[in-house]
């Protein structure tokens, strides 16, 4: 429900509203073998059954939200919101989380005191706002059992440790920013410094494998992310019939984890052995440090950090961050008469890629494929390569093998993202014959890349998504090169 009103030169609006949303999921499974015919494989016709699971569970979340704006003569903007949202992946008495925000922001250029010509457009804001995060599987923070049978008979074990404590992980973001526009908005700058605090983070702590259990979700962390972004859009051109306008976006991000149970780091985790440690980017490469091949032996060399003569557990350290030092992008729009063309570049610079498939691929054991690199692999004493011995011994070839440095790889590159050419047609011809609009296009996605990465895309992480295991190519499925040829029509 929304309502405005005009008083004098203030304008002021109230919303108020109440979401909610509800999952449901019901599942079975049944594998069985031993057909009599290829033809009929259907579960009644097989002769074993080898396995059998259902599986059902109900997932909400409620919501109650509010906001009030007040604009005065549209040089004074205040914004207040607030919401409840209540979440079934906590208990009871943590179910609910309250989330407010404010925003002001002032227009100097309307002020009458402002007499700067060529600036048009000159603005100041600033936020602060808690935002929250339930983003866990459900249920654990009840007693959960599972199904199993033991010598033919029938069974249930605890299949997690219950956290009844477990609650909302939340962020408070402070925002300053300013939007400026010069030369009648022919260009606009936007420029933001943000800082984000999470706290009570929700992450699988490890647990000691005695227990029972490997790890159990707590709200166990602190992180903090501070940055800037910057935006700039340029009119270069403009008339009847030809327009040029250029966009360049620029960010910068630091993320560090300021606290964890106890503070001790998170490590080992997915195949490049990211790690979360306090006082470091989440999902830092942590493992053994790559000196190259010795000359003599034809075997992989590793850093002893802690100089006691050997090479344990205990000399593993940081060996890269996952994570870019800036992002950017870059977007170029023309028209020409009934033409449009865009063209849009992004870039990433600074961050590393643990290329997981090298590990493999330059292992010289194994069943898998090599890459032609393996050719030039150390064979005789005095060789000076960075591919070790093709050796038969299974603890040199182990120690090779080892996730270390040597497999990671800047994954810096620029790619031109998305080109797209349009025709339209003329407005007075489709008119006539009671169209409103008819556009046809070209578009091109993943057209070029620039990168020294060596894998098949610098872009990609073999668990999508994670927040904790990033920066990690194994085997992944590249960004596909796309052609779309399309039209718009509208009457």
């Amino acid at each position: 429900i929304k309502y405005q009103t005009t008083l004098n030169k203030s304008e002021i609006e109230f919303l108020a509203g109440y979401s909610f949303e509800k999952y449901q999921t019901r599942s079975s499974f049944i594998r069985a073998q031993d057909f009599a015919d290829q033809n009929l494989q259907y579960i009644n016709s097989a002769a074993t059954i080898v396995s059998a699971s259902t599986d059902a569970f109900d997932d909400g979340l409620r919501s109650f939200f509010a906001r009030a704006n007040y604009n005065f003569d549209n040089k004074y903007i205040l914004t207040l919101t607030a919401r409840v949202d209540g979440s079934s992946r906590f208990g009871e008495n943590n179910r609910n989380g309250f989330f407010p925000a404010v925003s002001a922001g002032w227009r100097i250029s309307q002020e009458k005191f402002f007499k700067i010509k060529p600036v048009s457009e000159l603005k100041i804001r600033a936020s602060y706002g808690l935002t929250g995060n339930d983003d866990i599987p459900p249920f654990l923070y009840a007693e959960l059992y599972g199904n199993t049978s033991y010598g033919g008979q029938p069974g249930i074990y605890p299949s997690n440790i219950p956290n009844p404590d477990l609650k909302w992980e939340s962020t408070a973001q402070l925002d300053v920013g300013l939007d400026i526009g010069l030369f009648k908005d022919r260009i606009l700058l936007t420029a933001d410094y943000y800082n984000k605090q999470t706290k009570d983070l929700l992450l699988s702590r490890p647990l000691p494998t005695s227990s029972g259990f490997s790890t159990i979700t707590e709200n166990v962390g602190e992180v903090e992310n501070k940055g800037i972004e910057l935006s700039i859009t340029s009119q270069n051109l403009q008339n009847k019939k030809l327009t040029w306008t250029t966009t360049v976006n620029f960010s910068a991000n630091r993320n560090k984890v300021l606290k964890l149970y106890n503070n001790q780091p998170i490590d080992d985790l997915g195949r490049g052995s990211n790690r979360i440690e306090v006082g470091e980017p989440i999902g830092i490469f942590y493992s053994y440090e790559s000196l190259g091949v010795d000359p003599s032996t034809g075997d992989i060399v590793y850093k002893d950090v802690n100089i006691d003569g050997e090479i344990t557990s205990a000399d593993r350290t940081k060996v890269g961050n996952p994570h870019p030092d800036f992002i950017a992008g870059l977007t170029n729009t023309f028209t020409y008469k009934g033409f449009d063309l865009s063209i849009f570049f992004q870039a990433s610079y600074g961050n590393d890629v643990f290329n997981g498939s090298r590990l493999y691929l330059e292992s010289l054991q194994g069943g898998d494929n090599q890459l032609a690199v393996v050719l030039d692999r150390w064979q005789n004493p005095g060789d000076i390569t960075a591919i070790p011995d093709a050796t038969n011994d299974p603890v040199r070839a182990a120690s090779n093998k080892r996730v270390s440095s040597r497999f990671i790889e800047d994954g810096s590159y620029l790619r031109l993202k998305n080109a797209t050419l349009g025709y339209s047609l003329n407005k007075k011809f489709l008119q006539k014959r009671k169209i409103a609009n008819f556009r046809f296009y070209v578009s091109a996605q993943n057209l070029l890349t620039f990168t020294n990465y060596t894998g098949l895309d610098p872009e990609v992480n073999y668990r999508g998504n994670d927040n904790a295991v990033i920066g990690t190519d194994f085997f992944t499925y590249p960004q596909a090169r796309s052609f779309t040829i399309g039209c718009n029509l509208g009457f």
